[in-house]
């Protein structure tokens, strides 16, 4: 082989050298970047809908006691003046009450004479934790207690009872006597 005719670039010693191209972003590189951000984003969704916390909670855990929570639920929304504030974390059987586990946003404070009640959003909607405030100026620290609760106004008890007294005042009217 003639060394002039070649078009490879000759050594001093006689050896061809290969030159490398520079390396460009490929069309596989940017498919393969778009994938992994496709996938992070994928994953980021399913923690939050999941409800997993990676990070650290920003909201404390309070307990309420009820006589009757009926139609409360597993992540009801807490409100005071109609603005939530937490939501229901658990709730449990501690005979005879219910206990409510309140997960309340760490900006807010609960005073130890505020009044936790279930309400109904509507007429027939869902239950919910309502918190109305007291005077008292001491707070009740993370896990502990409401002393001052309201259960559930049940619509069906106070029609039986209007019911059943508006039957027993028929039945104790006086019989004629022959």
């Amino acid at each position: 082989m003639d060394q002039s005719k070649s078009s490879e670039p000759m050594s001093e010693k006689g050896h061809a050298h290969i030159t490398i191209p520079k390396r460009k972003f490929t069309i596989e590189f940017m498919v393969g970047l778009f994938a992994m951000v496709g996938l992070a984003a994928t994953a980021y969704l399913a923690v939050g809908l999941g409800g997993l916390e990676l990070t650290g909670s920003d909201k404390y855990p309070i307990y309420a006691e009820f006589d009757n929570i009926s139609g409360l639920k597993y992540g009801a929304s807490v409100e005071i003046a109609g603005v939530p504030i937490g939501e229901v974390t658990a709730i449990r059987l501690d005979d005879p009450e219910a206990v409510v586990t309140l997960s309340i946003n760490k900006s807010v404070k609960i005073k130890d004479d505020d009044i936790a009640s279930i309400r109904t959003k509507g007429i027939i909607g869902d239950r919910y934790v309502k918190i109305s405030r007291g005077a008292s100026d001491v707070y009740i620290e993370e896990g502990g207690r409401m002393t001052e609760t309201e259960s559930v106004i049940d619509i069906e008890d106070i029609i039986g009872k209007i019911v059943h007294s508006l039957t027993g005042e028929k039945d104790e009217e006086p019989k004629a006597v022959e």
